[in-house]
């Protein structure tokens, strides 16, 4: 299998994306390419690497990842290609790769010579005109002309942790999917002991207070209710049943809320 994730900012008005892929089926023409997503917020690497960071599990072994959240493109940062223990990670250099390939452990790290790479254009699309072809050749398992670098001098972003402070948790909204979920950065080792199934907590954010339920599916909870659960990305949703608890508080990528035990 050549199997391609990919992963962006790019969105699905214009034709970005379609063209990043189509150049990679001309380098790989038996590649599978899996689109993980192109709505992140644009320019929001961290919200790109939380993402990347939650969907590469789920991928077969020796998967190449095409990830692009590029604010930086054009300029003098690096592409890398990063080879961990199960997969290769592909894209600019500013922390996006990091930490899923960290957590997958990186064997090797390959500084891509951009001025071997002709463009299209100008300087603003090294996703299709430097990375697309370098996954490609991956995926095919081809080496291309890359650079060996020390994996030490990688861009490193770590995802923010949560805090606890006696009867207050302090997270960060790290997604907002489709249906207005908040994806918090709150794993289950996170989680305050004090937080249990069926109690009622307080939950601030931007200057606004609503009691919401810890429950273990949203359907525990009235239509309209503010609640927490664990959904399927492993990490505390901040949700409402039926409706949107990023609308209803105006929270997106990169809010904060605390989390606070009724007395």
């Amino acid at each position: 299998m050549r199997v391609i994730g990919f992963l962006s900012d790019y969105g699905l008005k214009d034709p970005y994306a379609g063209e990043v892929k189509a150049v990679v089926l001309r380098h790989c023409p038996d590649a599978t390419v899996v689109d993980v997503t192109h709505e992140v917020e644009p320019f929001n690497v961290l919200q790109g690497a939380f993402l990347l960071h939650l969907a590469y599990r789920h991928f077969p072994r020796g998967s190449v990842f095409l990830a692009i959240v590029d604010p930086g493109v054009g300029t003098e940062r690096r592409g890398v290609a990063v080879r961990t223990k199960g997969y290769w990670f592909v894209g600019p250099d500013n922390g996006l790769l990091y930490p899923a390939a960290s957590e997958d452990v990186i064997e090797a790290c390959y500084a891509i010579p951009l001025e071997r790479f002709p463009r299209f254009g100008g300087e603003t699309f090294h996703g299709r005109d430097v990375f697309a072809p370098v996954a490609a050749s991956l995926a095919a398992r081809r080496l291309p002309d890359l650079v060996p670098v020390d994996p030490m001098t990688l861009v490193r972003l770590e995802l923010p942790r949560p805090t606890v402070a006696n009867d207050e948790l302090r997270a960060v909204v790290l997604h907002v999917d489709r249906f207005g979920n908040c994806v918090t950065n709150v794993d289950r080792g996170s989680l305050p002991d004090w937080i249990e199934l069926g109690s009622r907590y307080l939950v601030e954010s931007r200057g606004r207070t609503v009691e919401a339920v810890f429950v273990r599916a949203y359907g525990y909870s009235g239509a309209g209710e503010f609640l927490l659960t664990f959904g399927g990305t492993g990490y505390l949703e901040l949700s409402v049943n039926m409706g949107s608890a990023a609308a209803d508080l105006d929270l997106r990528p990169g809010s904060e809320i605390r989390v606070l035990r009724m007395r």
